[in-house]
């Protein structure tokens, strides 16, 4: 498993901190072969049921804002992941974390909107 710091403790962390591990926790992440990406994001999803709504946003807001400076391919395949790991979660995570990332993509400035948007499964 990537060893990384309490994703809890990085949500309560001040924005810049906050964007500046969780750089860290992605360059890390991104580095693996898709099962272990897919292994550690269902993990940090599991982690923030102990997060505030509030740090839950902001956290997803940092994370939409990193993720949003990835090259397109290397953006599709982690935005299909972070789907895929959401999707293997038991319901009452699953349906919060969507709901988080529903809310931090309507707060999120309107380039990470787009680029996020562009990637995402269309229902």
């Amino acid at each position: 498993m990537i060893n990384m710091t309490n994703v809890v403790k990085i949500a309560k962390m001040d924005e810049e901190k906050r964007k500046e591990e969780m750089s860290k926790v992605f360059g890390k992440i991104l580095k693996e072969k898709e099962e272990k990406q897919l292994k550690a994001l269902e993990e940090m999803i599991k982690d923030m049921k102990e997060a505030t709504d509030n740090e839950y946003i902001d956290l997803c807001l940092t994370n939409l804002g990193i993720s949003a400076s990835l090259p397109d391919d290397q953006l599709k395949a982690f935005v299909a992941i972070r789907m895929k790991a959401n999707s293997e979660l038991p319901d009452d995570i699953k349906s919060r974390d969507m709901k988080m990332i529903s809310t931090a993509l309507g707060k999120a400035p309107e380039n990470v909107k787009t680029r996020i948007s562009a990637f995402m499964p269309k229902n």
